[in-house]
């Protein structure tokens, strides 16, 4: 068998000096100074390359162009192949031109005064620290050789990893204090990537979910106390006496389970009690955050506000399901927004093939019973449905304190022949699929996403919501779903009604809530970005260790 010839590119500036071009320099098999789009795949084959120089030529990209630069430059270049890289260094342009701060700007955003074409590629549009530099090629499999600061750039060798750096175990912390949809979402998250073989052990305070979490294989362990800072004074009275002894423990299960790639956290009390660990015993920290955290900020003397902007600075990456948490975790605990990543939460739900129409007119509300879910307000809306409607039937599902008021609302407007309490159901999804229409009538403050929502969607079920975050950002109004106002008592039950009148409204709204689904919300493509997230936190961490010592 022929041997392989390798070949080295030197990625510039094409000859003619057309933007984003590469000039490539060819040791065998090909022409000399051959052009290539650098934004297009490579012309190579896997693992064909030598050597690849990108010298002044990464910071041109905007990110998403650059890291698909970067994969491919990964993918032509043979174990043990060397990238040589050239970037500005941002922190030595604006040391050293801090007294002259145009200067400074020419050499932050780049020059194009000397290009005779668009002029566009002179631009920069990313910028490095050597961290962040390091820990970008290492997510891609690219390892650091050397770097060093010339001037104002960074200069450095990198080299293809034999294997790429990988998740094979993850630690899971979460003091489930009940179960929701937030817990329907970890264990399907878990459950895929145990497909991919990567194991997940889980420490809880709640035996429901931790068996929910065995019966998909996740190996799980009992945390025996409760650390609740964001409830009642009685659950503040007892934290400050346990917390010694929760601080102590938390060291020992990250310290037992220090051989995981990642530690995981989506509760409020171990994000405060086991990221310092994780720190101690070089673990990466991703965080999950559902939803808004200011309305905990405010409680206890603002104690669990104090107590997180301590704690984040041990978070590698903080993993929010929408714009709408992101701009809350942003400003009220001023998590870096660098380390900030929106991924929607995924449903493992298989979907239909196409929409298929209900006959009768059932619509069906699915959630926690509590204030603030809206199913009070649903059932105001009722009597006027009921006018157009008077077939309707209302299917409530869900547990919670909130039952009693809502019980009695039923019985003081006299619905009781209309409104089915179908408390906690085993199979969600017979339910859903006789329903004619699903509401998601949440008006509440801590609302991270709404999985039911993408649930009634994979099922190509018509939803009504209320316009507001963050289920605006999940339904497309009169595209996906219908929203009344926020509120707004009469509008949602026009809302509801518009629905149950028109079939092809219904078929229209389900077909496009199907294709969405299928195209964001399915599990394995959110479990796929919720791995990547893990990943760079591993190589944010591990670039720390790597760039210890070099010059700053």
């Amino acid at each position: 068998m022929k041997k392989m010839k390798l070949q080295k590119l030197n990625l510039g500036c094409g000859l003619d000096h057309r933007p984003g071009y590469v000039n490539i320099d060819a040791v065998a098999a090909v022409k000399p100074d051959v052009l290539h789009d650098v934004s297009e795949p490579l012309p190579y084959k896997n693992a064909s390359v030598s050597e690849v120089i990108a010298q002044d030529i990464l910071e041109h990209f905007i990110y998403d162009d650059f890291v698909k630069v970067v994969v491919e430059i990964s993918r032509v270049l043979a174990v043990d192949g060397i990238l040589k890289v050239r970037v500005p260094n941002i922190d030595a342009i604006i040391e050293n031109f801090s007294e002259d701060k145009e200067v400074r700007n020419i050499f932050l955003y780049g020059s194009t005064a000397h290009r005779t074409d668009t002029g566009v590629f002179g631009a920069h549009k990313i910028g490095f620290t050597r961290q962040r530099l390091v820990a970008e090629l290492l997510f891609q499999g690219l390892g650091l050789r050397k770097i060093r600061t010339v001037e104002t750039n960074f200069e450095a060798e990198f080299y293809k990893l034999p294997v790429k750096e990988t998740i094979n175990k993850i630690l899971f912390l979460n003091q489930a204090l009940s179960l929701g949809g937030a817990e329907t979402f970890d264990r399907d998250l878990f459950s895929k990537l145990q497909e991919k073989d990567i194991s997940t052990h889980a420490y809880t305070t709640n035996v429901a979910f931790s068996r929910m979490l065995e019966k998909v294989g996740v190996t799980t362990s009992s945390i025996p106390l409760v650390i609740d800072v964001i409830g009642n004074y009685k659950g503040l009275i007892k934290a400050f006496f346990l917390f010694p002894f929760a601080w102590v423990y938390y060291g020992w299960i990250v310290f037992k389970e220090r051989d995981a790639d990642v530690v995981v956290m989506s509760g409020f009390p171990e994000k405060i009690l086991a990221s310092f660990w994780a720190k101690v015993f070089g673990l990466p920290v991703v965080w999950i955050e559902f939803g808004p955290l200011s309305p905990l900020f405010t409680k206890h003397f603002r104690l669990p506000k104090v107590l997180y902007r301590i704690a984040k600075q041990w978070v590698d990456r903080v993993i929010v399901p929408s714009k709408h948490t992101r701009e809350d975790v942003l400003q009220s605990a001023r998590v870096s927004l660098a380390k900030t990543a929106i991924v929607p939460c995924g449903s493992q739900q298989k979907k239909v093939a196409k929409f298929v129409d209900v006959v009768k007119p059932v619509v069906t509300c699915v959630s926690r019973l509590e204030p603030g879910k809206g199913q009070d307000l649903l059932i105001r809306a009722l009597p006027e449905i009921i006018k157009k409607v008077p077939k309707v039937q209302l299917n409530i599902i869900g547990e919670g304190d909130f039952l009693s008021e809502l019980t009695a609302l039923v019985h003081e407007l006299k619905l009781e022949k209309y409104v089915n309490f179908l408390g906690r159901v085993k199979n969600v999804r017979s339910h859903l699929e006789k329903a004619q229409v699903v509401v998601f009538p949440s008006i509440w403050s801590l609302e991270g996403f709404g999985l039911v929502t993408i649930e009634a969607m994979a099922l190509a079920k018509p939803i009504v919501a209320f316009n507001r975050p963050p289920t605006n950002e999940i339904l497309s109004a009169g595209e996906t779903g219908l929203l009344a106002g926020t509120g707004d008592i009469a509008d949602l039950a026009q809302n509801i009604l518009s629905v149950l009148k028109s079939a092809s409204l219904r078929k229209k709204i389900g077909t496009a809530a199907l294709a969405e689904y299928t195209e964001k919300y399915q599990m394995d493509k959110v479990a796929a970005a919720y791995l990547d997230e893990m990943m760079k936190a591993k190589a944010w961490q591990l670039s720390r260790k790597v760039v210890q010592g070099y010059d700053a």
